[in-house]
């Protein structure tokens, strides 16, 4: 199976990815191992929050996945920057647990669609 075979995705926008990276199996490995990393513990402190808001950890996880959301094409970049504002402006926790609800949805399908993507990339 080649490279571009296996970046395809109904989850998550691989356009950037393709663009840079797809000849460069060990890059991308790289890339996407880090983004899995980086992504699932700051993932879980997100559902803890959607039971007790934390406004400030909110905040500073959504600044950091900002960065990564976009280059990696997970669909939900709008609403992290709108709910890092939120949890700047401390905006009461019904409205940051609602957001928090379809964020860690996505967040959810794309680790579940990057990991199927990275065990198929280490079996090249």
């Amino acid at each position: 199976m080649q490279i571009e075979n296996i970046l395809t995705s109904d989850v998550v926008d691989l356009t950037s990815l393709k663009s840079f990276f797809s000849t460069d199996k060990d890059s991308l490995i790289q890339l996407v191992t880090v983004y899995l990393s980086d992504t699932q513990p700051r993932l879980e402190l997100l559902k803890k929050s959607i039971i007790t808001v934390n406004h400030e950890e909110v905040r500073s996880i959504c600044h950091f996945l900002k960065s990564s959301l976009g280059l990696m094409g997970v669909n939900c970049l709008e609403e992290i920057t709108l709910l890092e504002k939120k949890a700047q402006n401390l905006d009461p926790e019904p409205i940051i647990q609602e957001r928090l609800k379809h964020i860690t949805v996505v967040l959810d399908q794309s680790i579940i669609e990057y990991q199927r993507i990275l065990d198929q990339l280490k079996a090249l």
